[in-house]
């Protein structure tokens, strides 16, 4: 049985989804230190759902199905293969599927921002082995002592995905409390005979939305929530896409 792989839900300790060894921004250790844009994207090839914020919702919805990773905290996903720890998205190359949508957890790579607790801030961190890192790469990570320009702009990412997060942790807070994700297995056949079943995660309830009171409908529409709604729904049309693109690549 194959299951969308729940990208976030790990123990605390544990590193987030493709960062390897993320350390922070040193400007004495990366003075000289220059970063070349990922085009190979086999960092994220051995997974079958990559982390969503519900801004990417309408721009997801149009090739991947949109569920959430069961867990205490339901983590929005884009299914993005059809069995576990496979991309069908990421070629042999190393490329994304030209003209599919890439989600922001991909584009961030390798920066992300992490709490220091002891300076009560986030910190702007690297990933030390993700093998853009040169001294002859394309992006100075620091022009003298200050950030560069790249990395104030991959700073500024990095806050903006941060600030969408509080909202998606706001949404799918309100999709609990009105009991509306349930459980939901994806039964797909194939061309040649073969049954594909997933299951793990969750999507959201169209009965039990058509049942919300109209209090809570306008407050939704108010807060931008329904299109968000539309969009998860409407992307279950989707997991027949995932299986043309992994019977193409047979």
């Amino acid at each position: 049985m194959n299951q969308p792989t729940p990208p976030n839900n790990q123990a605390e300790d544990a590193l987030p989804m493709f960062y390897q060894a993320p350390r922070a921004l040193d400007r004495v250790r990366d003075s000289k230190m220059k970063l070349n844009r990922p085009t190979d994207f086999s960092f994220a090839a051995k997974t079958n759902a990559i982390p969503l914020l519900v801004d990417e919702f309408p721009a997801a919805a149009a090739y991947y199905p949109i569920v959430f990773a069961d867990g205490p905290t339901p983590v929005p996903a884009a299914v993005v293969g059809l069995k576990n720890d496979s991309n069908l998205f990421v070629g042999k190359d190393g490329a994304w599927l030209p003209g599919a949508y890439l989600p922001a957890y991909v584009r961030r790579y390798p920066f992300i921002l992490m709490d220091d607790p002891q300076n009560k801030q986030f910190v702007l961190c690297i990933d030390d082995k993700c093998g853009l890192l040169k001294e002859d790469g394309e992006f100075p990570l620091f022009e003298g002592e200050q950030p560069s320009a790249f990395t104030k702009s991959a700073m500024e990412f990095c806050s903006a995905l941060r600030q969408q997060g509080d909202f998606t942790d706001e949404f799918v807070k309100a999709l609990k409390e009105h009991n509306l994700l349930i459980a939901n297995n994806a039964e797909i056949d194939a061309k040649d005979g073969s049954h594909l079943q997933l299951s793990g995660f969750l999507i959201i309830d169209p009965q039990k939305f058509d049942a919300l009171p109209d209090s809570t409908i306008l407050q939704w529409r108010k807060k931008g929530w329904l299109g968000l709604v539309y969009a998860q729904l409407l992307s279950s049309h989707r997991w027949p896409n995932l299986l043309e693109i992994m019977q193409g690549k047979k």
